[in-house]
């Protein structure tokens, strides 16, 4: 299993099966705040997907869409990983979501910034986006710090928790170019 240092104390893990209760109590604890996921309603749907996301290992590059959780200590207190991998096209997309009571301490620009060394150096992604919904400031300015470009807004993207959808704004890095690299 993938373990990634990100900060003192907090660290990536791949995510296991396992995980499925704490992920779905954090969640649950949180909703109707921005940026949950709202689409979650029981844990045994979530360990379906879990298991299927786990089944593989991180080194079946670049077919393999890794997804960690995050966790202070051993705290779950987010999830991030890619999605939408085309291995042909060699894009992906990295989503994120943290507990409110985490937010604002750099730990999702910085789990971002190690996500797009590993698409670059192994899973060879010649492109990141991240898509955030367009009223959410914080997690709008995480692409915007680490120098992603607004490449446009996709409409009605994202199910709201009341039924509603969001727009969502789609950054994109080029990791083609060997100078391209995430901002400090």
């Amino acid at each position: 299993m993938k373990t990634i240092p990100i900060l003192p104390g907090i660290a990536l893990h791949e995510l296991r099966t396992a995980d499925a209760a704490d992920i779905f109590a954090a969640i649950d604890g949180e909703r109707g705040l921005p940026g949950t996921l709202a689409t979650l309603r029981a844990v045994h749907p979530q360990r379906g997907r879990i298991r299927c996301a786990s089944s593989r290992s991180v080194l079946e590059a670049p077919y393999r869409e890794a997804v960690f959780t995050i966790r202070d200590g051993e705290r779950f207190i987010g999830l991030i990983g890619f999605k939408s991998t085309d291995p042909l096209a060699r894009t992906t997309e990295i989503g994120y979501w943290l507990r409110e009571a985490w937010q604002g301490r750099g730990i999702v620009t910085t789990a971002v910034r190690a996500l797009c060394r590993m698409a670059r150096e192994e899973l060879a992604m010649r492109c990141v986006a991240i898509k955030c919904a367009t009223g959410n400031g914080p997690s709008n300015r995480i692409p915007q710090r680490l120098g992603f470009t607004l490449d446009h807004v996709e409409h009605r993207a994202e199910l709201l928790e009341d039924g509603r959808y969001t727009d969502a704004n789609v950054y994109l890095l080029n990791l083609a170019d060997r100078n391209t690299s995430v901002r400090p």
